[in-house]
């Protein structure tokens, strides 16, 4: 796979992230304060690394290098940190 399809894979799943995360913070957004208090530094935390991803896609397709082998460990690493926080976000979600 070269650095443009890689890249553009990556936009596709990032769109469906932050789909799910809209949805989550429409589900906080109902909580009660003290409870949507408990939750939102998990959502900021998810945000984060949607930005984070971003900002490495971002470089790729600007520098498009012959070998992204680090930058991909990189995003790999960071979606599956994302994949378990939100897991961890929405069952706490889903407990109020």
């Amino acid at each position: 796979m070269d650095v443009k399809d890689y890249c553009r894979s990556i936009e596709i799943e990032l769109n469906g992230w932050k789909t799910k995360m809209y949805d989550m913070v429409r589900k906080v957004d109902k909580l009660r304060g003290a409870d949507q208090d408990k939750l939102t530094a998990q959502v900021e935390g998810l945000h984060k690394h949607i930005e984070d991803i971003e900002r490495i896609v971002s470089t790729l397709q600007t520098e498009c290098p012959a070998d992204f082998g680090p930058q991909k460990k990189e995003v790999d690493d960071t979606q599956a940190e994302m994949k378990k926080k939100y897991e961890d976000a929405m069952a706490a979600v889903l407990q109020f």
